[in-house]
């Protein structure tokens, strides 16, 4: 992974607003280079004007040696997929959205919207912004965007075969959480290894005709019943791994060193007792017992570990390898869904951080751990590819 300096970030982050953001770094980097005496007069062009002008005054505010406050942006380049790339070990899926290196900044949906017009020729009235939002919601299971936008002929099936043939984990997994719906539920649930507990009604659409001054009205409303053929379990799973993703860099960059300090303390002790009699010390079981399920251990544990409790943890060599990944110094953090925001001179280690969650992610049973209790049985769901998580902690365009 490529480091720089607070001011290339600083750099980086206007020539993103500007409307750069899927250049390679040493493009971003050029184009501040060559432009910077007429920062001002493009404005207008920008992509994101208002962003664009508070990095210029940002910017100009470091050239004077002032303090700044201000956080650049960098987001998650299709963090669905990179989430599902990760849960399945799709390195195909995982090239398309900077998972791994392929040597430049890549753009899934450009990357497949080409794709298809191999297939179907250029001549095929099919734009990428369309196409975007079939990709987009296609992982999220819907057949009613697709349709919209390619008809339900030739392309169509084309489309279909270019996910499948350039997603392979992804779009299986796709499927599996379709087939694995129980039309009887009128609740899907689970725990995430944060202990995050996730409680989704199954909501059904429901038609009333009532009748007002003597004429009849549909009144239309959700209701929680069961429904046949639900497509919503695939999204409700990724998106409750991005809220995880997002909870496990605040707490791996905005840390309390006192206390990370007491607990790394408490691995260099054989501390045997395994009180149970309060809610941080039934926690810290908790917490581990997941990490033995499923092989991702929250950094949320670090938050409740003590001398008192430390017998729960049977190998203190996970918490010591979580300790030594976080960065030297905290730093606060900003985060609207996959976008997270930091002072210049932390874009490293926010890169960093951002790469182990997906690392973990990947090196984790945490999809078997999912299913297995959507469904209440035990399964174990193997991999495409079981070294991929090693390749992620290097990765360059992860977050971009």
């Amino acid at each position: 992974m490529q480091l720089f300096s607070g001011r290339d970030y600083l750099r980086i982050d206007i020539a993103n607003n500007f409307g750069l953001d899927k250049e390679d770094w040493n493009v971003r980097l050029d184009w501040f280079n060559s432009n910077e005496h007429q920062l001002d007069k493009l404005i207008k062009q920008a992509e994101t004007p208002a962003l664009y002008y508070a990095g210029i005054q940002a910017w100009k505010k470091t050239q004077a040696g002032r303090p700044t406050g201000y956080p650049i942006s960098l987001d998650a380049t299709s963090s669905g997929i990179q989430i599902l790339a990760c849960l399945t070990g799709d390195r195909k899926a995982a090239e398309l959205c900077n998972v791994v290196n392929t040597g430049h900044r890549q753009d899934a949906y450009t990357g497949l919207y080409q794709k298809l017009l191999d297939k179907v020729g250029e001549s095929a009235k099919v734009s990428r912004k369309d196409t975007k939002q079939a990709i987009m919601t296609a992982f999220y299971n819907s057949t009613a965007v697709p349709k919209r936008v390619f008809g339900e002929g030739a392309i169509l099936n084309c489309f279909y075969e270019t996910m499948k043939e350039n997603a392979p984990g992804a779009w299986e997994l796709n499927e599996t959480m379709l087939n694995i719906w129980d039309n009887t539920a009128l609740m899907n649930s689970w725990v995430m290894p944060d202990n995050f507990h996730i409680q989704i009604k199954v909501m059904g659409n429901v038609t009333e005709r009532v009748h007002f001054l003597g004429s009849p009205f549909d009144v239309n409303y959700s209701q929680n019943m069961p429904i046949e053929n639900g497509r919503s379990l695939g999204a409700n799973m990724t998106h409750g791994i991005d809220g995880m993703v997002v909870k496990e860099m605040e707490r791996r960059c905005n840390f309390d060193p006192v206390k990370i300090e007491q607990v790394r303390n408490i691995t260099r002790h054989n501390y045997k007792e395994a009180r149970e009699d309060n809610d941080k010390n039934r926690m810290v079981k908790t917490l581990w017992g997941h990490y033995l399920d499923c092989g991702f251990l929250s950094t949320r544990i670090l938050d409740y570990i003590t001398p008192h409790n430390a017998g729960h943890v049977t190998d203190m060599q996970p918490i010591v390898e979580m300790i030594d990944s976080l960065p030297k110094k905290p730093f606060e953090l900003l985060s609207i869904h996959d976008c997270f925001r930091c002072l210049p001179n932390y874009g490293n280690d926010l890169r960093k951080q951002y790469n182990i969650c997906l690392s973990n992610i990947a090196k984790s049973n945490l999809l078997s751990f999912i299913i297995s209790q959507i469904i209440n049985r035990k399964v174990t769901i193997g991999k495409l590819d079981d070294n991929l998580w090693k390749d992620i902690l290097d990765t360059e365009y992860a977050l971009s």
